[in-house]
Protein backbone atom coordinates (compact mmCIF):
# COMPACT_ATOMS: atom_id res chain seq x y z
CA UNK A 1 0.00 0.00 0.00
CA UNK A 2 1.34 3.43 -0.90
CA UNK A 3 2.40 5.64 2.00
CA UNK A 4 2.01 9.38 2.00
CA UNK A 5 5.03 11.66 1.82
CA UNK A 6 4.02 13.21 5.13
CA UNK A 7 4.19 9.93 6.97
CA UNK A 8 7.55 9.07 5.50
CA UNK A 9 8.89 12.38 6.81
CA UNK A 10 7.65 12.05 10.35
CA UNK A 11 8.86 8.48 10.74
CA UNK A 12 12.26 9.39 9.34
CA UNK A 13 12.53 12.39 11.66
CA UNK A 14 11.36 10.39 14.67
CA UNK A 15 13.89 7.67 14.04
CA UNK A 16 16.69 10.22 13.88
CA UNK A 17 15.59 11.84 17.14
CA UNK A 18 15.33 8.44 18.83
CA UNK A 19 18.92 7.78 17.84
CA UNK A 20 20.16 11.17 19.01
CA UNK A 21 18.38 10.73 22.35
CA UNK A 22 20.98 8.05 22.99
CA UNK A 23 23.64 10.74 23.27
CA UNK A 24 21.78 12.45 26.09
CA UNK A 25 21.08 9.10 27.74
CA UNK A 26 24.73 8.07 27.74
CA UNK A 27 25.75 11.50 29.01
CA UNK A 28 23.20 11.25 31.83
CA UNK A 29 24.30 7.78 32.96
CA UNK A 30 27.54 9.32 34.28
CA UNK A 31 25.48 11.27 36.83
CA UNK A 32 23.08 8.45 37.76
CA UNK A 33 23.54 7.53 41.46
CA UNK A 34 22.81 3.91 40.53
CA UNK A 35 25.72 3.78 38.06
CA UNK A 36 28.41 5.75 39.92
CA UNK A 37 30.68 2.74 40.42
CA UNK A 38 30.04 1.16 37.01
CA UNK A 39 30.10 3.86 34.32
CA UNK A 40 33.51 4.72 32.88
CA UNK A 41 33.21 8.50 33.16
CA UNK A 42 31.15 8.64 36.36
CA UNK A 43 32.43 10.92 39.11
CA UNK A 44 31.17 12.37 42.39
CA UNK A 45 28.47 14.59 40.84
CA UNK A 46 25.04 12.95 40.87
CA UNK A 47 21.43 13.85 40.09
CA UNK A 48 18.47 11.68 40.95
CA UNK A 49 16.17 13.77 38.74
CA UNK A 50 18.45 13.15 35.79
CA UNK A 51 18.48 9.47 36.64
CA UNK A 52 14.69 9.28 36.79
CA UNK A 53 14.23 10.98 33.42
CA UNK A 54 17.02 9.14 31.60
CA UNK A 55 16.00 5.63 32.67
CA UNK A 56 12.40 6.41 31.75
CA UNK A 57 13.47 7.17 28.18
CA UNK A 58 15.56 3.99 28.24
CA UNK A 59 12.34 1.96 28.32
CA UNK A 60 11.02 3.21 24.98
CA UNK A 61 13.77 4.96 22.99
CA UNK A 62 15.13 1.85 21.28
CA UNK A 63 11.73 0.12 20.95
CA UNK A 64 10.63 3.23 19.03
CA UNK A 65 13.75 3.08 16.88
CA UNK A 66 13.31 -0.61 16.05
CA UNK A 67 9.61 -0.25 15.34
CA UNK A 68 10.28 2.49 12.79
CA UNK A 69 13.19 0.49 11.36
CA UNK A 70 10.84 -2.45 10.82
CA UNK A 71 8.46 -0.20 8.92
CA UNK A 72 11.22 1.03 6.61
CA UNK A 73 12.52 -2.51 6.15
CA UNK A 74 9.26 -3.71 4.62
CA UNK A 75 9.00 -0.47 2.65
CA UNK A 76 12.35 -1.26 1.05
CA UNK A 77 11.32 -4.83 0.27
CA UNK A 78 8.11 -3.60 -1.38
CA UNK A 79 9.90 -0.93 -3.43
CA UNK A 80 13.19 -2.63 -4.34
CA UNK A 81 12.51 -6.33 -4.02
CA UNK A 82 14.36 -8.79 -1.82
CA UNK A 83 17.68 -8.49 -3.61
CA UNK A 84 17.60 -4.70 -3.45
CA UNK A 85 16.63 -4.83 0.22
CA UNK A 86 19.48 -7.15 1.18
CA UNK A 87 21.97 -5.10 -0.83
CA UNK A 88 20.78 -1.88 0.80
CA UNK A 89 20.90 -3.30 4.32
CA UNK A 90 24.30 -4.77 3.64
CA UNK A 91 25.64 -1.37 2.60
CA UNK A 92 23.82 0.77 5.19
CA UNK A 93 23.98 -1.51 8.25
CA UNK A 94 26.39 -4.45 7.93
CA UNK A 95 29.24 -2.51 6.31
CA UNK A 96 29.18 0.39 8.83
CA UNK A 97 29.14 -2.16 11.65
CA UNK A 98 32.19 -3.96 10.27
CA UNK A 99 34.03 -0.72 9.50
CA UNK A 100 33.26 1.33 12.61
CA UNK A 101 33.25 -1.38 15.28
CA UNK A 102 37.06 -1.72 15.41
CA UNK A 103 37.49 2.04 15.07
CA UNK A 104 35.23 2.70 18.04
CA UNK A 105 37.03 0.06 20.10
CA UNK A 106 40.35 1.76 19.35
CA UNK A 107 38.90 5.21 20.08
CA UNK A 108 37.36 4.20 23.42
CA UNK A 109 40.36 2.19 24.59
CA UNK A 110 42.63 5.04 23.55
CA UNK A 111 40.50 7.57 25.43
CA UNK A 112 40.49 5.41 28.57
CA UNK A 113 44.25 4.89 28.31
CA UNK A 114 44.81 8.63 28.02
CA UNK A 115 42.46 9.34 30.95
CA UNK A 116 44.27 6.90 33.24
CA UNK A 117 47.43 8.96 32.77
CA UNK A 118 46.06 12.49 32.47
CA UNK A 119 43.11 12.76 34.87
CA UNK A 120 44.00 13.72 38.43
CA UNK A 121 40.64 12.73 39.97
CA UNK A 122 39.47 9.54 38.25
CA UNK A 123 36.09 8.09 39.13
CA UNK A 124 35.57 4.64 40.69
CA UNK A 125 35.49 2.64 37.44
CA UNK A 126 38.41 4.48 35.86
CA UNK A 127 40.41 3.89 39.03
CA UNK A 128 39.54 0.20 38.99
CA UNK A 129 40.59 -0.14 35.35
CA UNK A 130 43.89 1.57 36.12
CA UNK A 131 44.56 -0.89 38.95
CA UNK A 132 43.55 -3.91 36.86
CA UNK A 133 45.72 -2.76 33.95
CA UNK A 134 48.74 -3.18 36.22
CA UNK A 135 47.77 -6.76 37.05
CA UNK A 136 48.59 -9.17 34.21
CA UNK A 137 46.39 -11.83 35.81
CA UNK A 138 43.30 -9.63 35.92
CA UNK A 139 40.32 -11.14 34.05
CA UNK A 140 39.53 -9.69 30.66
CA UNK A 141 36.06 -8.22 30.10
CA UNK A 142 33.85 -10.04 27.59
CA UNK A 143 33.73 -8.63 24.08
CA UNK A 144 31.00 -6.06 23.66
CA UNK A 145 29.55 -4.40 20.59
CA UNK A 146 29.14 -1.33 22.85
CA UNK A 147 26.83 1.35 21.49
CA UNK A 148 26.85 -0.25 18.04
CA UNK A 149 24.86 -3.20 19.34
CA UNK A 150 21.81 -1.84 17.53
CA UNK A 151 23.49 -2.38 14.15
CA UNK A 152 24.28 -6.02 14.90
CA UNK A 153 20.70 -6.59 16.05
CA UNK A 154 19.32 -4.81 12.98
CA UNK A 155 21.31 -7.17 10.78
CA UNK A 156 19.75 -10.15 12.53
CA UNK A 157 16.23 -8.70 12.41
CA UNK A 158 16.49 -7.81 8.72
CA UNK A 159 17.64 -11.33 7.83
CA UNK A 160 14.79 -12.79 9.88
CA UNK A 161 12.26 -10.51 8.18
CA UNK A 162 13.64 -11.47 4.77
CA UNK A 163 12.96 -15.13 5.54
CA UNK A 164 9.48 -14.32 6.81
CA UNK A 165 8.66 -12.36 3.67
CA UNK A 166 10.02 -15.12 1.45
CA UNK A 167 7.61 -17.58 3.03
CA UNK A 168 4.85 -14.96 3.47
CA UNK A 169 4.87 -15.39 7.24
CA UNK A 170 4.61 -11.62 7.76
CA UNK A 171 1.07 -11.75 6.32
CA UNK A 172 -0.30 -14.29 8.77
CA UNK A 173 -3.74 -13.20 9.92
CA UNK A 174 -2.98 -13.38 13.64
CA UNK A 175 0.13 -11.23 13.19
CA UNK A 176 -1.75 -8.61 11.20
CA UNK A 177 -4.48 -8.64 13.85
CA UNK A 178 -1.93 -7.67 16.53
CA UNK A 179 -1.66 -4.13 15.14
CA UNK A 180 -5.30 -3.43 15.91
CA UNK A 181 -5.64 -0.87 18.74
CA UNK A 182 -7.29 -3.23 21.22
CA UNK A 183 -4.47 -5.77 20.89
CA UNK A 184 -1.66 -3.22 20.75
CA UNK A 185 -2.81 -1.79 24.06
CA UNK A 186 -3.60 -5.07 25.81
CA UNK A 187 -1.98 -8.20 24.37
CA UNK A 188 1.21 -6.98 22.67
CA UNK A 189 2.84 -5.76 25.93
CA UNK A 190 2.31 -9.22 27.42
CA UNK A 191 4.28 -10.75 24.54
CA UNK A 192 7.31 -8.75 25.72
CA UNK A 193 7.16 -9.92 29.33
CA UNK A 194 9.13 -13.19 28.93
CA UNK A 195 12.08 -11.33 27.37
CA UNK A 196 12.21 -8.66 30.07
CA UNK A 197 11.69 -11.21 32.83
CA UNK A 198 14.88 -12.92 31.66
CA UNK A 199 16.85 -9.69 32.19
CA UNK A 200 17.64 -7.56 35.19
CA UNK A 201 15.86 -4.26 35.66
CA UNK A 202 16.70 -1.83 34.17
CA UNK A 203 17.52 -4.10 31.26
CA UNK A 204 20.96 -3.93 29.60
CA UNK A 205 21.77 -3.49 25.94
CA UNK A 206 21.90 -6.63 23.77
CA UNK A 207 25.60 -6.05 23.15
CA UNK A 208 26.99 -9.56 22.74
CA UNK A 209 28.50 -10.57 19.41
CA UNK A 210 26.04 -13.41 19.04
CA UNK A 211 22.22 -13.50 18.76
CA UNK A 212 20.56 -12.96 22.14
CA UNK A 213 17.16 -14.60 22.36
CA UNK A 214 15.73 -11.97 24.68
CA UNK A 215 16.54 -9.25 22.15
CA UNK A 216 14.42 -11.06 19.55
CA UNK A 217 11.63 -11.31 22.13
CA UNK A 218 11.75 -7.59 22.91
CA UNK A 219 13.32 -5.40 20.24
CA UNK A 220 12.60 -7.99 17.56
CA UNK A 221 8.89 -7.87 18.31
CA UNK A 222 8.88 -4.08 17.91
CA UNK A 223 10.76 -4.48 14.61
CA UNK A 224 8.23 -7.04 13.40
CA UNK A 225 5.28 -4.89 14.46
CA UNK A 226 6.78 -1.98 12.56
CA UNK A 227 6.95 -4.06 9.41
CA UNK A 228 3.32 -5.15 9.84
CA UNK A 229 2.33 -1.48 10.25
CA UNK A 230 3.55 -0.78 6.73
CA UNK A 231 0.39 0.05 4.83
CA UNK A 232 -1.63 0.21 8.06
CA UNK A 233 -0.55 3.48 9.66
CA UNK A 234 -4.18 4.47 10.03
CA UNK A 235 -4.13 2.19 13.08
CA UNK A 236 -1.93 4.75 14.82
CA UNK A 237 -4.24 7.55 13.74
CA UNK A 238 -7.11 5.78 15.47
CA UNK A 239 -5.15 5.88 18.75
CA UNK A 240 -4.24 9.56 18.54
CA UNK A 241 -6.97 10.44 21.05
CA UNK A 242 -5.28 8.22 23.63
CA UNK A 243 -1.86 9.90 23.44
CA UNK A 244 -2.13 11.96 26.64
CA UNK A 245 -3.63 9.04 28.54
CA UNK A 246 -0.84 6.70 27.39
CA UNK A 247 1.82 9.13 28.61
CA UNK A 248 0.11 9.61 31.98
CA UNK A 249 -0.37 5.87 32.48
CA UNK A 250 3.27 5.23 31.53
CA UNK A 251 4.50 7.87 33.98
CA UNK A 252 2.43 6.39 36.80
CA UNK A 253 3.65 2.87 36.05
CA UNK A 254 7.22 4.15 35.94
CA UNK A 255 6.96 5.44 39.51
CA UNK A 256 6.52 1.82 40.60
CA UNK A 257 9.26 0.58 38.26
CA UNK A 258 11.79 3.19 39.36
CA UNK A 259 11.22 2.42 43.02
CA UNK A 260 12.28 -1.17 42.27
CA UNK A 261 15.64 -0.10 40.83
CA UNK A 262 18.68 -0.53 43.10
CA UNK A 263 19.84 2.74 44.65
CA UNK A 264 23.44 1.95 43.70
CA UNK A 265 25.29 -0.89 42.03
CA UNK A 266 28.75 -2.14 42.91
CA UNK A 267 30.95 -4.16 40.59
CA UNK A 268 30.10 -7.26 42.63
CA UNK A 269 26.40 -6.53 42.13
CA UNK A 270 26.92 -6.09 38.40
CA UNK A 271 28.79 -9.40 38.13
CA UNK A 272 25.99 -11.17 39.96
CA UNK A 273 23.36 -9.52 37.77
CA UNK A 274 25.25 -10.57 34.63
CA UNK A 275 24.30 -14.15 35.44
CA UNK A 276 20.63 -13.20 35.05
CA UNK A 277 17.90 -12.45 37.55
CA UNK A 278 16.35 -15.01 39.83
CA UNK A 279 12.68 -15.51 39.09
CA UNK A 280 10.28 -13.85 41.49
CA UNK A 281 6.75 -12.56 41.30
CA UNK A 282 8.02 -9.06 42.00
CA UNK A 283 10.44 -9.20 39.05
CA UNK A 284 7.67 -10.58 36.83
CA UNK A 285 5.43 -7.72 37.91
CA UNK A 286 8.10 -5.10 37.17
CA UNK A 287 8.84 -6.66 33.78
CA UNK A 288 5.13 -6.49 32.97
CA UNK A 289 4.98 -2.80 33.86
CA UNK A 290 8.10 -2.10 31.78
CA UNK A 291 6.50 -3.86 28.82
CA UNK A 292 3.38 -1.72 28.96
CA UNK A 293 5.47 1.44 29.31
CA UNK A 294 7.56 0.48 26.28
CA UNK A 295 4.50 -0.11 24.08
CA UNK A 296 2.44 2.83 25.33
CA UNK A 297 5.25 5.36 25.05
CA UNK A 298 6.24 4.08 21.62
CA UNK A 299 2.68 4.60 20.39
CA UNK A 300 2.54 8.02 22.05
CA UNK A 301 5.81 9.07 20.41
CA UNK A 302 4.60 7.94 17.00
CA UNK A 303 1.42 9.99 17.37
CA UNK A 304 3.32 13.05 18.63
CA UNK A 305 5.75 12.67 15.76
CA UNK A 306 2.88 12.57 13.29
CA UNK A 307 1.52 15.78 14.79
CA UNK A 308 4.73 17.79 15.07
CA UNK A 309 7.37 16.27 12.76
CA UNK A 310 5.51 15.68 9.52
CA UNK A 311 6.92 18.64 7.62
CA UNK A 312 9.97 18.65 5.40
CA UNK A 313 12.63 21.22 6.25
CA UNK A 314 16.35 21.73 5.79
CA UNK A 315 16.91 21.58 9.54
CA UNK A 316 15.13 18.26 10.01
CA UNK A 317 16.74 16.85 6.89
CA UNK A 318 20.17 17.73 8.24
CA UNK A 319 19.35 16.21 11.64
CA UNK A 320 18.06 13.03 9.99
CA UNK A 321 21.07 12.77 7.69
CA UNK A 322 23.65 13.44 10.40
CA UNK A 323 22.11 11.36 13.21
CA UNK A 324 23.62 8.08 12.01
CA UNK A 325 27.16 9.49 11.94
CA UNK A 326 26.76 11.44 15.17
CA UNK A 327 25.52 8.39 17.03
CA UNK A 328 28.31 6.17 15.74
CA UNK A 329 31.07 8.49 16.98
CA UNK A 330 29.41 9.91 20.10
CA UNK A 331 30.53 7.55 22.87
CA UNK A 332 34.31 8.20 22.78
CA UNK A 333 33.54 11.92 22.52
CA UNK A 334 31.32 11.82 25.60
CA UNK A 335 33.93 9.86 27.53
CA UNK A 336 36.67 12.31 26.54
CA UNK A 337 34.67 15.36 27.61
CA UNK A 338 33.43 13.78 30.83
CA UNK A 339 36.91 12.56 31.73
CA UNK A 340 38.09 16.16 31.50
CA UNK A 341 35.17 17.23 33.70
CA UNK A 342 36.30 14.86 36.45
CA UNK A 343 38.94 17.41 37.37
CA UNK A 344 36.44 20.24 37.84
CA UNK A 345 33.37 20.65 40.02
CA UNK A 346 30.67 22.31 37.95
CA UNK A 347 27.73 20.28 39.22
CA UNK A 348 25.89 17.41 37.57
CA UNK A 349 23.54 19.42 35.37
CA UNK A 350 26.18 21.80 34.02
CA UNK A 351 28.51 18.92 33.23
CA UNK A 352 25.68 16.98 31.63
CA UNK A 353 24.85 19.80 29.23
CA UNK A 354 28.50 20.52 28.48
CA UNK A 355 29.19 16.88 27.63
CA UNK A 356 25.97 16.15 25.72
CA UNK A 357 25.74 19.39 23.75
CA UNK A 358 29.51 19.43 23.21
CA UNK A 359 29.31 15.94 21.75
CA UNK A 360 26.36 16.94 19.56
CA UNK A 361 28.21 20.01 18.30
CA UNK A 362 31.35 18.06 17.44
CA UNK A 363 29.28 15.40 15.71
CA UNK A 364 27.21 17.83 13.65
CA UNK A 365 30.21 19.96 12.61
CA UNK A 366 32.32 16.93 11.70
CA UNK A 367 29.43 15.59 9.63
CA UNK A 368 29.08 18.88 7.74
CA UNK A 369 32.79 19.26 6.90
CA UNK A 370 34.17 15.72 6.74
CA UNK A 371 31.32 13.30 6.07
CA UNK A 372 28.19 14.53 4.34
CA UNK A 373 29.46 14.78 0.78
CA UNK A 374 32.19 12.14 1.11
CA UNK A 375 32.26 8.37 0.54
CA UNK A 376 31.55 7.91 4.26
CA UNK A 377 28.37 9.95 3.92
CA UNK A 378 27.36 7.94 0.86
CA UNK A 379 28.00 4.73 2.79
CA UNK A 380 25.80 5.80 5.69
CA UNK A 381 22.99 7.61 3.88
CA UNK A 382 23.30 7.02 0.17
CA UNK A 383 23.97 9.75 -2.35
CA UNK A 384 22.50 13.07 -1.30
CA UNK A 385 20.94 15.61 -3.66
CA UNK A 386 19.87 19.19 -2.89
CA UNK A 387 16.52 19.37 -1.11
CA UNK A 388 14.78 21.19 -3.95
CA UNK A 389 15.77 18.39 -6.37
CA UNK A 390 14.99 15.55 -4.04
CA UNK A 391 11.65 13.70 -4.15
CA UNK A 392 9.95 13.94 -0.81
CA UNK A 393 9.44 10.21 -0.57
CA UNK A 394 13.18 9.46 -0.74
CA UNK A 395 14.47 9.26 2.82
CA UNK A 396 17.37 7.28 4.27
CA UNK A 397 15.85 4.00 5.32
Amino acid sequence: MTQTNERIHYLDNLRALAMLMGIFFHAAVAYSPMMTELWLSAGPEQSQVMEIVSWFTHLFRMPLFFMISGFFALLLIERRGMRGFLKNRGLRIATPFVVFMPLMIIAIFGTVGWAMQAIENPGPMLTLIKVMSQNPDAPKPPFSTMHLWFLFNLILFCLTLALMVKYKLHKMSWLVALVQPKWLLSLVPLLLVPALTSQVSPHPAAERIYPELWSFGFYGIFFLLGSVLYGRLEVLDSMKKYTAALIIISALLYIIVYRSFPTELSLVDAMAMAEGPKFSLQHLFIATLESYIAVYMTIACLNLGKQYLSGSSRVMRYIADSSYWVYIIHLPLIFYIQFLLLDVNWGAWTEFWVSSLGTMALGLVSYAFFVRWTPVGILLNGRRVPLKEKPQTKQWA
